[in-house]
């Protein structure tokens, strides 16, 4: 398959191969330089970086041509509070936050697997001067909910809001509070529950 790529400035466009299979879902940092998306039945994350142009450049697409994985959401086994939990699986859905801190990604869970829960992953994020990508955690619902579609405001001072629409007809809203540029930290809502994650970034150009 291939994908057509426009830019913006001129609405010319460019044809480019791309992996198997159809696109799932895809955001853009709030800067427009990046592109994240997933393909159809996968689990991993895949990232494009664009440069903007002027000049005599200007009008064309540019950007890398080329996506690299960035993150890989297989189902994984966590010890937690509650004992063991698997939470993993195909990509359904992403949101970046306006301040490019946050990424939230709904995952499915395995369907075949009645321990496998669908849960929305929750990265801290950087895309300058190297983009970064670091796991900080999970957000479930109450027992049976899976999450169906998730946002976040866009004018929200104190850090990024996420609100999650579950499939009992509920909705979390749940605030990450930036203490500082370096030191985030997270509140989850009572109706969301977070689990830790991982400790070493998923992904860094350096």
């Amino acid at each position: 398959l291939s994908s057509r790529v426009w830019e913006a400035q001129m609405w010319t466009c460019e044809w480019w191969p791309t992996i198997k299979g159809r696109c799932q879902t895809g955001c853009w940092s709030p800067d427009g330089s990046r592109l994240l998306f997933t393909v159809l039945g996968e689990s991993v994350i895949y990232s494009l970086s664009f440069s903007e142009y002027r000049g005599e450049m200007q009008g064309q697409v540019g950007g890398s041509k080329t996506a690299s994985i960035v993150a890989d959401l297989s189902e994984t086994t966590f010890e937690t509070l509650l004992g063991e939990e698997r939470i993993g699986g195909e990509v359904h859905s992403m949101v970046w936050d306006p301040t490019g801190e946050r990424l939230a990604v709904i995952v499915r869970g395995h369907p075949e697997a009645p321990d496998s829960q669908a849960a929305v992953a929750v990265f801290r994020t950087r895309n300058s001067p190297v983009f970064e990508l670091l796991p900080c955690g999970f957000l479930r619902g109450e027992r049976g909910a899976r999450p169906q579609l998730i946002a976040f405001h866009p004018c929200f001072k104190k850090g990024a809001l996420l609100s999650v629409c579950w499939s009992t007809g509920k909705i979390s809203h749940v605030p990450f509070f930036f203490v500082s540029t370096h030191v985030p930290y997270a509140s989850p809502s009572p109706v969301a529950a977070s689990a830790s994650g991982w400790e070493q970034p998923l992904f860094s150009e350096r």
